[in-house]
């Protein structure tokens, strides 16, 4: 996505954050421009986890009084149509949408009639994609929320690196050489402005493996976790402007 001057303000208000309950609150301050109140990032379960290992995916979560202790209680995540969903799609997606696409009628009529009752009417999904192939997400719920198509976007990529941030003070980056090759750079500068991995091979005349190879190493130069994260991080250091 091209990054906007709020994009770049919620970068630096990150980066100034030095624990995870700060991380949160800028997060939700950013998604009250749309409406959403209520939040919840984890790791994304695998369709066979046992129940008692479900609280160690959750990362953070701020939800109505009640709810919480009753999603958990009931074990709802394996029944969840947004985590189902989020099991098979890789791409930002409405609660709505999980709810439609679901097989079993009854776990929607449950945990979403449940989540209504609460007030968690609509949301919005945004998976992360993590070093190794690992997979995070954070949900966003309201009683009602504008799902503006720019404003979304411009949320997916705060929450891509708000996560990144968090996972940072969870797990402190090793000494190693933060200084990215000319040819990353030039893949990272047209990936901030939007482009995809094959528009960027057209542009610098290589194939998209290697522009893939690219961002690849450079996330892993500046220990960044996905590819918003990358692109927040570079123009941080000001390796792009």
């Amino acid at each position: 996505m091209f990054v906007t001057s709020n994009a770049w303000n919620f970068i630096k208000s990150i980066e100034d954050s030095d624990n995870e309950a700060a991380v949160q609150q800028l997060l939700l301050r950013q998604a009250a421009a749309s409406g959403f109140r209520w939040v919840f990032a984890g790791h994304v379960p695998s369709a066979t986890i046992k129940p008692r290992d479900i609280a160690s995916h959750v990362l953070f979560q701020e939800f109505p009084e009640g709810w919480a202790e009753r999603y958990n209680k009931n074990h709802y995540a394996l029944r969840d149509p947004v985590v189902r969903h989020l099991q098979r799609k890789r791409h930002p997606f409405t609660w709505d949408e999980s709810y439609a696409a679901a097989t079993r009628r009854e776990d929607v009529k449950l945990v979403g009639g449940e989540a209504a009752a609460f007030g968690l009417r609509t949301g919005y999904v945004i998976p992360i994609h993590l070093v190794g192939g690992l997979l995070a997400a954070v949900s966003f719920g309201a009683c009602h929320a504008d799902l503006n198509p720019d404003a979304l976007a411009e949320l997916a990529f705060a929450a891509n690196f708000a996560i990144g941030h968090l996972l940072r003070l969870r797990h402190k980056p090793k000494d190693m050489e933060r200084m990215v090759t000319p040819r990353e750079r030039e893949c990272i500068l047209w990936a901030s402005e939007g482009k995809t991995d094959w528009e960027i091979s057209v542009i610098l005349g290589i194939s998209p493996p290697t522009v893939a190879k690219h961002l690849l190493s450079a996330r892993q130069r500046l220990d960044v976790t996905n590819r918003a994260h990358l692109i927040g991080e570079a123009i941080r250091q000001k390796i792009i402007r």
